[in-house]
């Protein structure tokens, strides 16, 4: 019964993450149709569509603990940029190989 009950919250969890997934990339796409040159940006400077999408939905303590999307949600895209600008591009998750992570 035990592990019937951890199997299903493995799946559960395992659907969320999938749709997680699927809705940080969909605000990605949202941010392609409304602000072009925000998401230009972005993918160049993230690397690939996933990592700009995770950064657009990833709150930020510079924001109070929103994230991009809230932000844009606000209408606030100079705030996003401001983010991106100052220090955002630290925020996106960079591979353990990367330079800018050697100590």
């Amino acid at each position: 019964m035990r592990k019937d009950k951890f199997g299903n919250i493995a799946r559960e969890i395992a659907t969320i993450a999938a749709r997680r997934e699927a809705l940080a990339l969909t605000a990605f796409d949202a941010v392609e149709s409304h602000w072009p040159s925000l998401a230009q940006v972005l993918l160049e400077d993230a690397g690939n569509k996933r990592r700009a999408a995770h950064w657009l939905c990833a709150p930020s303590r510079a924001c109070g603990g929103k994230s991009p999307c809230d932000l844009l949600a606000e209408g606030d895209e100079d705030g996003v940029w401001d983010l991106w600008e100052g220090f955002g591009e630290a925020d996106v998750p960079r591979r353990p190989s990367d330079p800018r992570l050697a100590c």
